[in-house]
C-alpha cells in the first residue's frame, strides 16, 4: 500500500489526540498547554511512523 505511512500517520496522530484529551481536557490544562501537547503528539506520531518506515514497514515488496 503506497500511502501506509501517512494513513498511518493520521490514524496514530488521531488516536493519540483523542487520548490526550482524555487525559488532559483542554477545560482543565490552559490554552498554551493544549496547543503544545496537541504539536508534541503531531511529532511523536512523525517520529513512530518514520521509525516503522525505517524498519522497513509500508515498502512495496516485489
Amino acid at each position: 500500500m503506497r500511502r501506509f505511512p501517512w494513513a498511518l500517520f493520521i490514524v496514530l496522530a488521531v488516536v493519540l489526540n483523542v487520548l490526550r484529551q482524555i487525559l488532559f481536557p483542554p477545560g482543565d490544562v490552559g490554552t498554551g498547554a493544549t496547543v503544545g501537547l496537541f504539536f508534541v503528539v503531531l511529532a511523536v506520531s512523525y517520529a513512530v511512523v518514520g521509525v516503522l518506515r525505517a524498519l522497513g514497514f509500508g515498502r512495496v515488496r516485489e
